[in-house]
């Protein structure tokens, strides 16, 4: 069993002591004696079989912090995927569930109390953690694993090199392990599109948005006209589940976000170096325009404060006449969501070309969400059961659940889903009957994303529509987040969240008026007195070796 978490000692811990109440599954082990992860990956166990099924000749359990959705039972072990990779590698699995709002906070407190466990699972670990913990050498160096032990994950890495340099920490080290969304999937890794209803454009007689200034007269129309066509002015021009989306769907039109979504406030300027792009004069002109959408009443008031249950009610209305998701049918259903068109990205004047489309993912989408801690008593065995999911069979079974329970295999080779789950008798959705079967709720797990077994909206036939749309526009070159030394790790913790805190709170004050865009040159200045210059120098050092 790998080594867990001392709740006596977590008690201990500064103003640990509620929290460490609350480590269900990780308590009251003790750190194993027969050494160090490093060690045994240095002198493998005799048990372990290097390759095929099952994993060890001998059963083994692995014990994992993992971060629980609370829309799934505690109980994974009973659902069939769970069962069935049991039976299929000899490995069971001690779940040691932690809340999922909570995730970030108990994995930080025990990594600082020392009583931690041997895998860290779906806990979302960041950059600047991973280069801290992993030049300490409490998370353990993976990449002789990785070539020797995880053929399904190494094969894309070999494919796909940009994802193994985004890995890859200054020390060559790699650290964990990541989700990988399959970049044939292109409805999810350009997930989110901007969506206009084409029976409302028809009542206009207007035709689909290309500009700007038409987006903003056909908003103009949705509240004004009544084009549900029940006597009340209840209409919304734009509306969105995240108020970042109102920016996101513009960023192509003014010249923003050019290196994707997953780089955040960064991108490329005319030279290719980094470019901070809230403080750009495009980024200015971005929010003058949401900011004129706002003021004229266009957009939801409430884009600051609104959750998603209240946005998916009135989008099941009929109330919304643009809004940005993956799938409008995904989230309000096929009546209320299947009049709804999907746009390429607007111009900003009539005469423009067609802006590319900047709002994409990279395919490395999140690096640390499987982490071998130097305590593991099976790092081997731990991440040759993780390289299970990095291949097709892994994928299906994740995503899916077992053939003949959940889905089955048609004659011509497809997989599909069984009747009782797409036409559910007691009236759940696929992925509410899904999860008495899998596990992906949530999302923020390992492994590879592959559309043929994703059951998700970005995955519907409007999502993949949707998407044609806009892939003849998308970018060719997309940045994963990028990784820091120890150093520059320990800089960027208090500098990224100062930073991120001014744009994210500024960018809301201006949209809303709070703050004049008359004073601009003040606000950008405010970015000199929380370090933007040092964090430019350590980015532009993490791209440099990216690229290297």
């Amino acid at each position: 069993m790998e080594p867990c978490i001392n709740r006596r000692r977590l008690l201990q811990v500064g103003t640990a002591t509620a929290l460490a109440a609350t480590l269900p599954g990780l308590a009251g082990c003790a750190g194993d004696p027969g050494g160090t992860a490093q060690d045994k990956i240095d002198s493998p166990d005799d048990n372990i079989n290097p390759t095929g099924m099952p994993i060890v000749t001998e059963p083994i359990t692995l014990s994992m912090m993992t971060r629980h959705n609370p829309s799934l039972i505690e109980d994974w072990n009973s659902l069939p995927s769970w069962a069935e990779m049991e039976k299929l590698s000899n490995v069971h699995v001690e779940w040691g569930m932690v809340p999922w709002e909570s995730a970030s906070e108990r994995r930080n407190l025990a990594l600082a109390s020392g009583d931690y466990p041997g895998i860290l699972h779906r806990t979302g670990v960041g950059t600047v953690d991973l280069a801290k913990y992993g030049e300490q050498g409490t998370f353990v160096a993976l990449n002789s694993v990785i070539d020797e032990y995880m053929p399904n994950l190494s094969a894309i890495l070999d494919e796909h090199p940009e994802y193994r340099s985004g890995l890859t920490f200054p020390d060559g080290n790699i650290y964990s392990l990541p989700t990988i969304y399959d970049p044939a999937f292109e409805s999810l890794v350009a997930q989110y599109k901007l969506w206009v209803r084409q029976d409302w454009l028809d009542s206009f007689s207007m035709s689909p948005p290309e500009t700007i200034e038409e987006f903003e007269a056909y908003l103009d129309r949705v509240v004004h006209d009544d084009p549900n066509g029940n006597g009340k002015a209840d209409e919304i021009g734009y509306a969105t589940s995240n108020a970042t989306l109102f920016v996101d769907m513009l960023r192509g039109t003014f010249g923003v976000g050019n290196r994707g979504v997953t780089a955040g406030l960064i991108d490329a300027d005319e030279s290719g170096g980094v470019r901070f792009w809230p403080t750009s004069e495009q980024n200015r002109d971005l929010l003058d325009y949401i900011h004129r959408l706002y003021d004229r009443g266009l957009i939801q008031d409430d884009i600051f404060s609104s959750d998603s249950d209240r946005f998916i009610a009135m989008g099941q209305s009929e109330l919304f006449g643009a809004v940005a998701l993956q799938s409008p049918t995904g989230f309000f259903g096929a009546d209320a969501g299947e009049n709804y068109l999907s746009l390429p990205p607007l111009k900003k004047d009539s005469s423009d070309p067609v802006p590319p489309f900047h709002t994409v993912g990279s395919g490395l989408h999140d690096i640390g969400q499987f982490v071998i801690t130097d305590k593991a008593e099976h790092p081997i065995e731990a991440c040759r059961w993780m390289d299970h999911f990095y291949g097709d069979e892994g994928a299906r079974l994740f995503f899916m659940g077992v053939e003949g329970e959940s889905y089955r295999t048609t004659k011509d080779g497809r997989h599909e889903l069984l009747p009782h789950i797409t036409d559910n008798p007691d009236g759940l959705t696929v992925g509410a009957a899904l999860r008495a079967y899998v596990t992906y709720a949530g999302g923020s797990y390992p492994g590879i994303v592959k559309q043929e077994y994703f059951q998700g909206s970005e995955s519907s036939d409007q999502a993949v529509e949707g998407t044609e749309a806009l892939a003849p526009y998308v970018i060719d070159e997309i940045w994963p987040s990028f990784t820091y030394t120890s150093e520059e790790a320990a800089e960027m913790s208090s500098l990224s969240v100062d930073i991120d805190k001014l744009a994210t709170e500024s960018r809301a004050k201006f949209i809303t008026g709070e703050l004049s865009l008359d004073d601009w040159d003040t606000h950008v200045g405010q970015f000199d007195q929380v370090g933007l210059d040092r964090y430019l120098e350590i980015q532009q050092a993490a791209l440099d070796r990216y690229r290297g």
